[in-house]
């Protein structure tokens, strides 16, 4: 068998990305059962070695393919997507263990996050973002509860109308609930309906530049 070896395996259940070498081996696992295709280890990761699949369809069931794919190639396996999924959906594990270097060289400070739940799951979110979503009602495609059907703390709503002529806004979003992971944006089939701005994320000592570039990464405007 030559070495390195990479390998990626795609079941039901989780997405492998695997680097085999001679005394070790590397192991990123996602967890669909968890994974929401929110896009916050899209967005971090420093290789760009994770791809985003079709979210609405795939959390929905319409396909078989999974939120997220990992490069196995282009990962580095420095475990920043684990340390960062706000629904703790990835796992890396160096010989079977988990084991996260970047946490154990002090390269990204400690987060701090309060836990929300998710209702269509039953799992915790961590919560470690501040920022807003802004709704643009004119572009939002009429009939559509996409953003609502795959928010996985159910903070988006589409509002009913109690009579047959009260008007009520299309969405309406509940900031205690929203951990503005952004899967609402990514999932959106309306272009530019949605805006999300994470304008902070919480944390606190040590850190490397490393972890400035990231949180620079995350608090980039993004639109559907």
């Amino acid at each position: 068998m030559a070495l390195p070896q990479y390998i990626r395996t795609v079941d039901p259940s989780k997405v492998t990305a695997l680097l085999r070498m001679l005394n070790t081996v590397l192991a990123l696992n996602v967890d669909r059962r968890k994974c929401n295709g929110c896009g916050v280890c899209v967005t971090a990761c420093p290789k760009e070695a994770i791809a985003r699949g079709p979210v609405g369809a795939s959390l929905k069931k319409d396909v078989e393919s999974p939120p997220v794919l990992v490069d196995e190639r282009k990962c580095s396996f420095c475990g920043l997507c684990d340390y960062i999924c706000p629904f703790q959906a990835i796992e890396l594990k160096v010989n079977g263990e988990r084991k996260l270097q970047i946490v154990d060289g002090k390269a990204v400070p400690q987060l701090t996050y309060e836990e929300v739940e998710c209702e269509r799951t039953g799992n915790k979110a961590r919560k470690f973002f501040k920022g807003k979503i802004t709704i643009h009602p004119d572009r939002c495609p009429g009939g559509c509860s996409t953003c609502a059907d795959i928010c996985p703390t159910s903070a988006i709503k589409i509002p009913k109308p109690s009579k047959a002529w009260e008007k009520v806004d299309k969405i309406s979003i509940d900031e205690d609930k929203c951990i503005y992971c952004g899967a609402c944006i990514i999932a959106c089939p309306g272009k530019g309906a949605l805006e999300l701005t994470r304008e902070e994320v919480m944390w606190s000592g040590e850190h490397t530049d490393f972890w400035d570039e990231i949180v620079k990464k995350l608090t980039t405007k993004i639109s559907s």
